[in-house]
């Protein structure tokens, strides 16, 4: 037998196992980064919702929410709904203001196709897991056109208009 056609195949072999390191190490990283960066936008979130009902508590009739990107500012129940996050109602909470991690970018889209979940039934389904609420004793409304209650938290950081009178916060 050919020592080179051994060789060959060791360093073959070598290699393959090498590039399978290598894509698994990547693999880690990556998700240990992403592990990171949620918990890093759940303490903004929950920064965020806490800044809103200090404003609200101080009587102010904006504040700006900047953080976390790509998130949403909703309240629950919205416009007749029965249905609030587990997080609130384990909670005794009647009401409740949430900022939740966005569902993505097809949401309008998704919601049109029969047999799917509503955003909003989509967005509860996130709340307990991938959000931050409060109580909402004063009973606010987030009210944004026609989009369900859905104020998205996005690269252009929205003022948020507080309404006392109306009982309403909209961007």
């Amino acid at each position: 037998m050919d020592k080179r056609g051994i060789w060959l195949a060791e360093e073959t072999l070598k290699i393959i196992i090498a590039v399978i390191v290598i894509i698994f190490l990547a693999f880690f990283l990556a998700s240990l980064y992403y592990a990171n960066k949620d918990a890093e936008d759940l303490k903004f979130a929950e920064a965020s919702i806490d800044y809103l009902f200090e404003q609200i508590n101080a009587k102010s009739i904006t504040a700006d929410i900047y953080n976390p990107k790509e998130w949403a500012l909703m309240s629950w129940p919205y416009a007749g709904e029965k249905e609030i996050p587990n997080s609130c109602l384990n909670l005794g909470w009647k009401s409740c203001i949430c900022i939740v991690k966005d569902i993505g970018m097809f949401t309008e889209a998704w919601s049109t196709l029969p047999f799917t979940d509503s955003p909003r039934e989509r967005y509860l389904q996130q709340s307990d897991d991938n959000g931050v609420c409060r109580e909402n004793k004063q009973n606010f409304v987030v009210k944004l056109g026609e989009s369900q209650g859905i104020i998205p938290i996005n690269e252009d950081s929205p003022t948020i208009n507080i309404n006392y009178e109306g009982k309403s916060i909209s961007q």
